[in-house]
């Protein structure tokens, strides 16, 4: 699902720990909406995105070690 917004993200980014910085950013973000939403179904897709964006962070992570 955050693959486009990845790629424009990484396409245009020099620096790999600010970007990794934004990645985990948007997954904190995407888990606080989730809780506050009250729909279930909305909730598992914010999960979701906070999942994939930490897993995008982790995936800087290795790449700048």
């Amino acid at each position: 699902m955050i693959a486009a917004l990845k790629q424009l993200y990484e396409r245009h980014s020099n620096d790999l720990a600010k970007l990794k910085k934004t990645y985990e950013q948007h997954a904190e973000e995407c888990a606080q909406v989730a809780e506050l939403t009250v729909d279930p179904g909305r909730r598992e897709v914010y999960l979701n995105l906070a999942r994939e964006w930490t897993e995008a962070a982790a995936a800087l992570r290795a790449r700048t070690q």
